[in-house]
């Protein structure tokens, strides 16, 4: 998740050369005047047909193994105001898991940060039933009617409200209208997972990402005023202009979450990697960062492909946003802080943006590929892509130039005096000033150490089958150390205790 701070690296800032669209606001919105004819979705029996525009085409073929999965069908509607948003939807849920279910909850992160949504016309299979809310109000349990049996599913409507914050709050400020940027992180009511521990749902804890959700396709309609430049998860497959607003279409999956961004201010740039479209969004005073973020992410998405799988999806937004912390992941988009953009803010440094970069397209494997329970174990999330972000310079700069970014984990580390604490703890044993030195800091050497043990090309593998046997699923840590002793045909208990467990 979301990086908090980067330790300065000498390493060379390469802006984009070829192949880069730019386009500003102004075209953009020109262009959605001129094109007042929506772009019709597939036509097909089969519902899940119209996410094809979302996937590569080696990755269409899973669409058939995802009948189950729960879809969420959204209206958005962003007032004049900006900072008021509303929305209706409606989710399909099926019971996947072994056990019949007696409620279903829903998370409500935005009220992790204030009392900012709330929820209401909540109906069972058309049926009302009442709003619980619990948690500190993150959370919505949803009374069921009659037990839901394994195969059986059930539709879920609601109406929900939001005032976004005008300044930054909980969660590293992520969900923000501020500067002139609408940032709608996590703004859905969404289901979390369901394992043996039953659903998870927890009071929002001071460190880590709350996000632990099974994949699912989102198929989102936002109405917005007509100034605004648009960014969203999945890929956008209808515009049209109505009431004087414009209304534009998403659909996106399997992943795990919807993202939408907002602002006036926003220009654009695109290039592709492969099937792939890229888009960097920002502002004009900060065309440089722009740029850099768009090279960046050419070189990760090629460095990523061949290590871990290709991406799966047709686009990947990378957005410049205003935050507390460096960058945040989402389902095929990042946002990125505004301020490592600007070189006269105290944060503005353009090696730290490309870390930052680098680090949330890695996400896109671990965390939106594969799901891990982010409070449990973030170790498992951010200790391994901050090993990934180090792989993404090996590969574009070479083993030398990227020992800079190896100092920043022992310079992170060191700041709880190298302490031996162990990576494998939950986010809220460790006080703020432990989660990133541990998590960030040590974390990242324990990979480096596995990798040292099991050898360089048993660590590729590992990657690799732990990408292909787990995506679009659910791991744990002990699925990781089971994977990685196959892989090498050895014990690494050793290891794991003494990095992971302790």
């Amino acid at each position: 998740m979301s990086y908090r701070k980067f330790s300065l690296m000498p390493l060379l800032l390469v802006f984009c050369l070829s192949g880069c669209a730019v386009q500003s606001a102004g075209q953009e919105q020109n262009k959605l005047m001129e094109e007042d004819q929506p772009v019709a979705a597939p036509a097909a029996e089969d519902p899940l047909v119209v996410y094809q525009a979302n996937l590569v085409e080696g990755y269409q073929p899973i669409l058939s193994e995802m009948e189950t999965a729960t879809r969420y069908r959204i209206e958005i509607e962003i007032a004049d105001s900006i900072s008021t948003v509303s929305g209706q939807q409606e989710v399909l849920y099926t019971n996947n898991e072994e056990v019949a279910l007696q409620e279903i909850y829903f998370r409500l992160f935005p009220n992790g940060s204030g009392p900012y949504m709330t929820v209401s016309n909540l109906n069972v299979d058309g049926e009302p039933v009442q709003v619980v809310l619990d948690h500190h109000n993150t959370a919505m349990r949803v009374e069921l009617p009659t037990e839901l049996q394994p195969g059986q599913s059930v539709s879920i409507s609601m109406s929900f409200d939001q005032t976004v914050p005008t300044e930054m709050g909980g969660n590293y400020g992520l969900y923000v209208y501020l500067d002139d940027i609408l940032s709608l992180d996590q703004f859905i009511p969404i289901i979390p997972v369901f394992n043996n521990e039953g659903w998870n749902v927890e009071d929002p804890p001071v460190n880590a990402d709350m996000l632990f959700s099974d994949e699912a396709f989102f198929d989102v309609q936002v109405s917005a005023p007509p100034q605004l430049v648009l960014a969203g998860s999945g890929v956008e497959v209808n515009t049209t202009v109505k009431d004087g607003k414009q209304v534009v279409r998403y659909v996106g999956g399997p992943q795990r979450d919807f993202f939408l961004a907002a602002s006036p201010l926003f220009q654009s740039a695109s290039r592709k990697v492969g099937d792939t479209k890229i888009t960097s969004y920002y502002l004009e005073e900060y065309r440089d960062g722009g740029m850099l973020v768009l090279e960046t992410a050419g070189h990760a998405l090629e460095s990523y492909n061949q290590r871990f799988g290709l991406y799966p999806y047709t686009e990947l937004d990378l957005i410049s946003t205003p935050m507390n912390a460096g960058g945040m992941e989402y389902s095929s988009a990042a946002s990125l802080s505004l301020y490592y953009y600007n070189p006269d803010h105290n944060l503005g440094n353009l090696t730290f943006l490309e870390s930052v970069a680098a680090h949330e397209i890695a996400h896109q494997w671990f965390f939106n590929q594969i799901m891990s329970d982010q409070i449990e174990e973030p170790w498992l999330d951010e200790s391994l892509v901050q090993y990934a972000t180090y792989l993404y310079y090996v590969d574009r700069y070479g083993e030398n130039n990227a020992e800079g970014f190896v100092d920043s984990w022992y310079q992170r580390w060191d700041n709880v005096d190298m302490a031996s604490m162990p990576i494998g703890l939950p986010a809220a044993a460790y006080n703020e000033d432990e989660y990133g030195p541990i998590v960030y800091g040590r974390g990242p050497l324990f990979f480096a150490e596995l990798e040292q043990q099991i050898g360089e090309d048993n660590f590729n593998e590992l990657l690799r089958d732990y990408t292909d046997e787990y995506r679009w699923g659910i791991a744990t840590g002990a699925d990781f150390k089971t994977l990685a002793e196959e892989t090498c045909a050895c014990d690494l208990t050793p290891l794991f205790d003494q990095w992971v467990y302790q």
